[in-house]
């Protein structure tokens, strides 16, 4: 079915100024003719191939389950490594008496490779001192102040820190703790 073009001059007014390119593009496509008809097979959109699905294979455990298994590995290394360490028993308990219902522990732990004593002290009831000041425990000799094992400060409630004995305990004969400068003892070794 071949149909008539269109008169150019009914298209396009005498005075437009675009009128003889417009001229030379409307009889080009005069020439060309009409467009070919579109093929049959195209005439209905051809279907998309369909997706190959490739299943996983089963997992028998999820990530969570590896995390957790991650866990409790970690948890036993850390248990094995960190307990080759840990401080034992105490090989001697000191009970310390004060004034006031103050009172304090000292749990001697078995002396290491170097000839250290270390120790858990644990005191409760001191007064809570002014920024700066301290507290010291000392080993007597003859009743008098004669080797430091540490300082510290208290909080209040208990408080228990980490303290050293480098000497031989045999050689002393008391445990008195003072307020770092002084002499006088606010706690004292329990009979």
């Amino acid at each position: 079915m071949s149909a008539t073009p269109p008169r150019f001059d009914d298209l396009v007014a005498a005075d437009d100024p675009a009128r003889e390119r417009l001229l030379a593009a409307h009889e080009l496509l005069i020439a060309a003719g009409p467009q070919p008809e579109l093929p049959p097979e195209l005439a209905v959109a051809p279907v998309p191939p369909g997706a190959r699905v490739v299943p996983f294979a089963r997992r028998r455990f999820t990530a969570v389950g590896a995390v957790a298994i991650a866990a409790t590995v970690l948890l036993a290394i850390g248990y094995v490594v960190g307990g080759r360490n840990a401080p034992g028993a105490p090989v001697q308990t000191i009970t310390m008496k004060g004034a006031n219902a103050a009172e304090a522990t000292i749990d001697v732990l078995a002396q290491d490779a170097a000839g250290n004593w270390p120790m858990t002290f644990s005191v409760s009831g001191l007064p809570v001192l002014p920024k700066g000041s301290t507290y010291t425990l000392w080993l007597t000799k003859d009743g008098k102040l004669a080797e430091s094992c540490g300082s510290f400060v208290v909080a209040g409630g208990t408080t228990e820190v980490p303290l050293n004995a480098p000497y031989r305990l045999k050689t002393f004969d008391g445990w008195v703790v003072v307020k770092t400068g002084t002499t006088q003892p606010l706690l004292t070794e329990s009979a």
